[in-house]
């Protein structure tokens, strides 16, 4: 009973921790300047991290920078299991060994259905019924290791009987997810919407998708993933004792890492400078020495001449024919006046003789 309470005390603080939302860890501004391995130096020193509580693997997925901080370290997985678990379901349903409506018995759904409760929703009951329907537990881990590139002699004995793997394990995993992406639509399509806000998918900003497979168990809280920036990387996170803030914020500080060694800075264009016009390239100067002109002037025999005026008896043309045309303009002009008169008399004329008719027919009308 006592054990039950704590379990559900603890789920109950670490429920609090999820809802907090976003981490307020903000990554160093010279980022472009700094390794990975002074990134995460940076990091482990402001958390104040150990090597047993915190491991970590990134590699970029189109440079092919690879990191790792204690990434062979055993640690709990809790529902980080589940990746390389569902990896292998679909790699069985592609070679043709089941089909995604098989009835798994352990699971009590279908293996279709599996998938979704187990990556959406990380159902452990159905995840253990997948885990078990392969065989006993160590047959599980061993065939699991299809997907890891460590050696026996890298590999400890504890991952064999308990829920252990390790940060380089999960990188491998998640390294065959990407390159085999098409295969596996589904799988990514279910892990991009699990647990929207949380784990890595509060410290990733909003514009860069995320899909992963996170999980808490007793202190554990881990999570594993591809963060789609323009150069996508992977990134697996395991903690213990440490909380859901500071998996946000390693993932908040891999993805400004990662940015700032990829994208271009915003260079301000440069603006040319304006060559003056004397010294503009190309510009061939030629110096001609200026010859003052000799000003000529008008020879001294030359005069200008007297102007000429017409003899007194004589009258310009125009005058003549003024003269002429001025009895012409007056006879015009009376002409036009007396037309005007006539005008006049028949419109009073007319005027009169309307009003008398009017008179008449209203006299006839009283009658």
């Amino acid at each position: 009973m006592i054990r039950q309470s704590f379990r559900a005390l603890a789920a109950l603080l670490l429920a609090v921790l999820l809802a907090s939302g976003a981490a307020a860890y903000e990554p160093p501004e010279n980022l472009a300047d700094m390794t990975l391995e002074e990134a995460v130096s940076d990091f482990l020193t402001q958390n104040g991290l150990n090597q047993e509580d915190f491991a970590l693997s990134y590699y970029n997925t189109v440079t092919g920078e690879t990191y790792g901080y204690r990434d062979t370290q055993m640690m709990v997985a809790a529902s980080t299991f589940k990746l390389p678990l569902n990896l292998y379901y679909y790699d069985l349903e592609h070679s043709g060994e089941i089909a995604s409506d098989a009835w798994i018995d352990g699971a009590g759904t279908t293996l279709s259905d599996a998938h979704y409760q187990s990556l959406v929703y990380s159902n452990n009951e159905v995840s253990i019924g997948l885990l078990y329907n392969l065989g006993d537990f160590r047959t599980y881990k061993t065939l699991m290791r299809k997907y890891f590139t460590m050696t026996d002699e890298e590999i400890d004995y504890i991952y064999y009987v308990d829920n252990y793997y390790c940060t380089r394990m999960m990188l491998d995993a998640l390294k065959y997810l990407y390159d085999n992406s098409a295969d596996f639509e589904e799988m990514l399509g279910y892990m991009k919407e699990a647990q929207p806000g949380e784990y890595f998918k509060a410290g990733v900003p909003e514009e860069y998708e995320v899909a992963h497979k996170y999980g808490w168990f007793e202190g554990a809280v881990n999570d594993v993933g591809i963060i789609y920036t323009p150069e996508p990387f992977l990134l697996a996170v395991y903690t213990q004792d440490l909380g859901a803030p500071v998996v946000a914020d390693a993932a908040a500080l891999m993805t400004a890492y990662n940015l700032a060694h990829t994208q271009p800075a915003d260079v301000p264009e440069e603006v040319p400078e304006e060559v003056p016009e004397e010294e503009a390239p190309g510009t061939i100067h030629l110096e001609i020495d200026e010859v003052p002109l000799e000003e000529e002037t008008a020879p001294e025999e030359i005069t200008q001449p007297e102007e000429e005026t017409a003899p007194e008896e004589m009258t310009a043309p125009e005058d003549t024919q003024a003269q002429a045309a001025a009895p012409q303009m007056d006879f015009l002009w009376w002409l036009a006046a007396a037309a005007a008169l006539v005008l006049l008399a028949a419109l009073v004329v007319l005027l009169v003789w309307a009003l008398h008719r009017n008179r008449r027919r209203s006299g006839s009308g009283r009658r």
